[in-house]
């Protein structure tokens, strides 16, 4: 498939020091997700991924309405984090939600489906959470 036909999926997450977490932890977080949504025959970024230099939010927000898909990983109960996933919510498209196994389930989208991951990264259960990924 060439990439051109790739559809989009974008990714909302932590990307710089977040509950007691370092911005290296976060960046092998989205190695996984990026390796299991090219599984899944998607082309991946993260939303705040932008060409623009003075209007970010302008088109975080269009990423976030435009994406085939949105994977959000709400590890860290980051509040930009929620932010993204609301908008994301409000189109009623396609969203994946994960999240670290302890950060504890938001009240407010407690009913949704996660697929959860370990904080630690080990890598057999990160393999289970890669293709948990993958399939959803």
């Amino acid at each position: 498939m060439s990439k051109s036909a790739l559809k989009t999926c974008g990714v909302v997450m932590p990307i710089s020091t977040c509950d007691g977490l370092e911005e290296h932890h976060w960046n092998d977080v989205l190695k996984i997700i990026e390796d299991a949504a090219a599984e899944a025959s998607y082309e991946v970024r993260l939303v705040s991924d932008t060409y623009e230099s003075n209007l970010i939010h302008r088109e975080i927000l269009r990423n976030i309405y435009q994406d085939d898909l949105i994977i959000c990983d709400v590890s860290g109960r980051n509040p930009n984090v929620f932010f993204e996933l609301g908008v994301r919510m409000a189109t009623q498209k396609p969203t994946v939600i994960v999240k670290d196994d302890v950060t504890s389930y938001p009240f407010d989208t407690g009913p949704n489906r996660y697929i959860e991951y370990p904080r630690d990264l080990r890598h057999p259960s990160m393999e289970r959470f890669k293709t948990n990924l993958t399939a959803s």
